[in-house]
């Protein structure tokens, strides 16, 4: 065991394959490291974008509790000058009473 060298076989090996697989053996190793720089220098990137996109102010917060209750928390005064959510159906309610349904179309 001691005269075995182990590039000796790999090149052997190599050597007695088909043209097709010796093409396949020189192509996927190269393309695997341009498709794994790609993806890596892809997310990079769309990671500094969504870090540029965040430039608005905080509003509202959701926590989910030891109770798997979600908490809504406001950051922003509610007040009727600047609502920080558009209720698009407010009056729902008194529609509900009287039984009639909207169905925009």
């Amino acid at each position: 065991m001691d005269t075995y060298n182990f590039w000796q076989d790999f090149f052997d090996t190599y050597q007695s394959l088909s043209d097709w697989l010796k093409v396949l053996w020189l192509i996927v190793p190269p393309a695997f490291v341009l498709g794994l720089v790609a993806l890596t220098l892809r997310f990079r990137l769309a990671g500094r974008q969504m870090n540029g996109a965040l430039d608005g102010e905080l509003v509202y917060s959701v926590r989910r509790d030891a109770q798997n209750r979600i908490h809504i928390i406001s950051h922003m005064p509610l007040g009727d000058s600047n609502p920080p959510l558009l209720l698009l159906d407010p009056a729902g309610d008194d529609k509900a009473e009287h039984g009639r349904e909207q169905h925009i179309g």
